[in-house]
């Protein structure tokens, strides 16, 4: 004992030697702060009695189950092995069934979803053209429009420069309202 004791004693202890950084205080002020805090919280939780008697009904089932368990094991460990591998199984094929499931709705919806996206994309671009046509038609019918404007509107003005020379003279009992009258002042009938 004696040796051992000189052994490590007479090797030299690196550790020793080093100055502890300010990140190994941090660090281990850390974990200290975490424990404490556990501690503290834990005891002040027990302080109620709803949390406590939680507790200890939560463990003394977990104690029955456990028990329970452990002496089935003792009374027949290739049955419960068994059951075990039975419910696994079981457990295994409803898990394959549910994964088959899933995957055959993906592809359903995913085979439905692309091909109606696939329509929405062609009726896109089915209406742009449309579109681009109407605009452009829209806009033919906007020259003829404006043509036939011009049309108008430079045939008029020359008429009517002639009908208002022609009906200052001709028609000086008209009343405002263009109907012919008698009586000046008044309207006709």
């Amino acid at each position: 004992m004696v040796q051992s004791y000189q052994n490590k004693t007479a090797q030299p202890n690196n550790n020793v030697n080093q100055v502890p950084t300010v990140k190994d205080k941090r660090s281990g002020k850390l974990v200290k702060g975490i424990l404490l805090g556990a501690v503290v919280g834990g005891a002040v939780a027990m302080m109620d009695k709803n949390t406590r008697k939680k507790i200890t009904n939560g463990t003394s089932s977990m104690k029955d189950s456990t028990m329970d368990m452990v002496s089935k094991v003792k009374d027949n460990p290739s049955g419960v092995m068994n059951d075990w591998q039975d419910r696994i199984k079981s457990a295994s094929s409803v898990l394959k069934e549910a994964i088959n499931d899933a995957q055959k709705l993906y592809e359903k919806v995913n085979g439905e979803v692309i091909d109606q996206v696939n329509q929405v994309k062609e009726d896109s671009t089915d209406i742009i053209a449309t579109t681009k046509e109407a605009a452009e038609d829209l806009k033919e019918i906007g020259s003829k429009v404006k043509e036939a404007g011009e049309e108008v509107t430079s045939e008029s003005s020359q008429t009517s420069s002639v009908s208002t020379s022609t009906s200052s003279s001709s028609n000086s009992n008209v009343h405002s309202t263009n109907k012919p009258s008698s009586v000046p002042g008044q309207v006709g009938s």
